[in-house]
């Protein structure tokens, strides 16, 4: 019985053991993950300070960007305020293709489209042969274009290319017939006379906005 007994200690101790043992296993097992999720979040924890830090430096040189924007916008509107005023004529000198077109050109500015448009005509029919009669014609579109008379900017810029094909402001005529048609919703035709101009006038400016507006 004695004997009995002791073994069945012995196995009870054994079993016991073994149970300690895979305990004790457990928990080593336990630490090491504990240890190693310690060292992840520390890990993650300086990489998110570092993108902290990161993300405050860009936030600070974009701030300082902003500040110096806002100093340029001021200068910028500084200067727009001192540029001497358009000159107004209550009365045109005749025979004074110079004082006309400026005349006209004010009015432009101003917003006295209308004016504007009966001087640039003017000085179209008065000055056909002037090296600005094309500048003069080009204009009457943009009083048209100005006024959201989309089909008459279209027929006043046509006549750029019509009645000075070598003029310097073909192209730019163009391109706002282009817009204009853009604008009337003829997104076929708006979108031929830019590839045209593109096609015509490769090394214009106008060219380099037509590929922008084509993009778009």
């Amino acid at each position: 019985m004695l004997e009995r007994q002791v073994r069945g200690m012995q196995e009870t101790m054994d079993k016991n053991s073994g149970q300690l043992n895979t305990l004790v296993t457990q928990i080593v097992d336990n630490v090491n993950a504990i240890h190693q999720a310690q060292s992840r979040i520390a890990e993650a924890s300086s990489s998110a300070i570092q993108s902290v830090s990161g993300l405050s430096e860009q936030l600070s040189s974009t701030n300082q960007r902003i500040d110096r924007m806002s100093e340029q916008l001021a200068q910028l509107r500084k200067l727009v305020e001192n540029l001497p005023k358009l000159p107004t004529f209550t009365q045109i000198t005749p025979g004074n293709p110079d004082q006309l077109f400026a005349a006209a050109y004010g009015d432009y500015s101003r917003g006295n489209y209308d004016l504007a448009i009966s001087e640039f005509r003017q000085y179209v029919e008065t000055y056909p042969s002037s090296e600005m009669a094309d500048n003069a014609q080009y204009w009457i579109g943009e009083c048209y274009y100005s006024k959201k008379r989309f089909n008459e900017a279209i027929a006043e810029f046509d006549k750029v290319p019509l009645l000075f094909p070598k003029g310097d402001k073909v192209p730019g005529a163009r391109f706002k017939k282009a817009m204009s048609l853009l604008d009337l919703g003829q997104t076929d035709a708006g979108r031929a006379e830019l590839q045209a101009i593109i096609k015509l006038y490769p090394r214009s400016n106008e060219a380099v906005l037509a590929k922008q507006q084509l993009e778009r």
